[in-house]
């Protein structure tokens, strides 16, 4: 188990702490450029490289983070690793950030207060070190870990992440129109004629996502080490104060990549007859996924069901890497305000119109509530009007949180129907 206090001991001295085995992770160059450009300009960027326990769960690297910094570690962005999968094959390409020896990383991200203004730039980030190398592909750990302080230093981070997100897009959509790579047999199932050949679009409409509070759902179980606060967070009333651009499409887009993603890594992983629970768990997610998207790739995608389609391709990605290291299937739990933050930090109790409900929220939508901030909360229009997407009678997302109240969404879907 990780020493916390040795931790938080390093970031407090010099931001860097290398754990034992991960100091051939970043070369003395790639540490010192790291170094020069945090410490010179004092950067709050912390990074945090610790060896994932073998018996650690899809976001063992984003609990410790949020036990560093509870035990006193400075504020910041913190960058971090929750697994590292070492079954890349040579000519393979990678979807995630990378080491020496070609092993894929599965970054963790959090932050607590401004970092040069932003209080996220968590998402910017991720998208500099998952497609910021040449043509959209992910970065060297080390490289990822540079240029995200360079950019940061420069104030050019979002320009630079938009870039590498436009990047990656132009890549997906020139393997798939060349047929460069395709999606084995058995991992499919071939439904509705939908699945990861299509081509990805581009087109810009706009999606309204209104910053709104939530009703009172039942109960969560908290998973892991996550913890409830005794604080209760009294959220404010929906209101219409913001239209963001790029909305549909866009969603539309990321979902068609994501699951074209897990679809060429089950195809490359040739796991067929193995056998494993995770395997399966990874075949279910993906062609679950599959089925959410239109097979007329011109087709309009509801909102809704791009992004389902992205938090199961998501999970499909988890199954596949237990299945690749022999490992139990352990879903991660996505922020139940918002599916598209990622990962929740922990639970929060949160109070609406009198009704309580215990959910889990990412760091980010924890900071708004603890500073008086209306969260970023998931809606959509519905008969002409916006709606917090659990407010709908969209099933199974409304009811279960996109996996946030309830694990099993496969089994909901088959379930309860979807509509």
């Amino acid at each position: 188990m990780a020493d916390v206090d040795a931790i938080v001991e390093d970031l407090t001295r010099t931001g860097v702490h290398l754990g034992p085995g991960t100091e051939s992770w970043l070369s003395a160059e790639q540490l010192a450029a790291y170094r020069q450009t945090v410490r010179e300009s004092g950067l709050p960027v912390h990074l945090v490289l610790v060896q994932p326990p073998e018996d650690g769960g899809i976001s063992s690297g984003d609990d410790l983070l949020v036990r560093v910094h509870d035990a006193g570690g400075p504020d910041g962005l913190y960058i971090g690793v929750n697994n590292v999968w070492s079954f890349t094959e040579e000519g393979e390409p990678a979807y995630n950030p990378t080491l020496p020896d070609g092993s894929e990383v599965n970054i963790a991200l959090q932050q607590w207060g401004a970092v040069r203004g932003s209080t996220d730039v968590v998402r910017d980030a991720d998208s500099i070190l998952r497609a910021g190398g040449p043509d959209g592909t992910p970065l060297e750990l080390g490289d990822g870990v540079v240029a995200v302080a360079e950019q940061l230093l420069a104030g050019t981070l979002p320009a630079a992440a938009t870039a590498a997100q436009d990047a990656a897009s132009a890549r997906h959509e020139r393997e798939d129109a060349a047929g460069s790579t395709q999606v084995g047999t058995g991992s499919s199932g071939g439904t509705d004629g939908s699945g990861p050949g299509d081509a990805v679009l581009g087109a810009v409409v706009v999606l309204l996502v209104v910053v709104a509070a939530v009703l009172g759902l039942r109960a969560l179980v908290r998973r892991g080490r996550a913890r409830t606060r005794a604080q209760t967070f009294a959220l404010p009333d929906s209101v219409l104060d913001r239209v963001r651009e790029a909305g549909d499409a866009e969603l539309a887009r990321r979902a068609r990549q994501d699951v074209l993603a897990l679809g060429e890594r089950i195809d490359a992983a040739d796991l067929d007859g193995s056998g494993a629970p995770a395997w399966a768990a990874a075949l279910d997610h993906y062609d679950a996924a599959g089925r959410l998207l239109p097979g007329d790739p011109t087709a309009d995608v509801d909102p809704l069901d791009a992004v389902g389609a992205i938090a199961l391709a998501g999970r499909g990605e988890e199954a596949l890497a237990a299945a690749r290291r022999g490992r139990p299937f352990e879903p991660s739990t996505p922020c139940f305000l918002n599916p598209l933050h990622g990962r929740a930090a922990r639970g929060h109790a949160l109070e609406h119109a009198g009704r309580r409900v215990e959910a889990p929220i990412c760091a980010a939508c924890r900071r708004d509530l603890q500073a008086g901030r209306r969260p970023d909360i998931l809606d959509v229009v519905v008969r002409g009007r916006a709606e917090h997407y659990f407010e709908t009678d969209r099933e199974p997302w409304a009811s279960t949180g996109f996996g946030a109240l309830e694990p099993d969404l496969v089994r909901r879907l088959h379930r309860g129907g979807h509509r």
